[in-house]
């Protein structure tokens, strides 16, 4: 994220995939769900710690320039115009179906608050 903003400011053109699907998820509350499932004693197995929602990597860059008022040469690409060294699944979002009861907002509302943790927003 913090590279996509320093294109972004620096004015560069930015072509971003927008066929692989993600869920993103901010560490601080990826921490917090953490600690509460530790503190609660749920169940052990594997836990799926996302913030709600999922979208592409576009459409992730799109809403920090949005909210940020950026004004960016943001281009959508697919996946196969891009050169990566690993093959990504088309869609990598997670369910966090185990954190049933457990409140997890919106990775859009996590991002704003990142944003403004960072001294991005005012």
């Amino acid at each position: 994220m913090e590279t996509m903003i320093k294109k972004a400011r620096a004015g560069d053109p930015l072509r971003v995939i927008d066929d692989i699907r993600m869920s993103p998820t901010y560490t601080r509350d990826a921490a917090d769900l953490i600690r509460t499932v530790i503190a609660e004693q749920r169940p052990y197995g594997v836990y799926h710690v996302t913030n709600t929602g999922q979208c592409s990597w576009y459409e992730f860059a799109a809403a920090i320039f949005r909210l940020m008022g950026l004004k960016v040469d943001l281009s959508p690409i697919s996946s196969t115009e891009f050169a990566q060294k690993a093959k990504r699944p088309s869609n990598s979002a997670l369910m966090s179906s185990k954190l049933n009861g457990l409140s997890v907002r919106p990775w859009e509302e996590a991002l704003g608050a990142y944003l403004k943790e960072k001294g991005h927003l005012s």
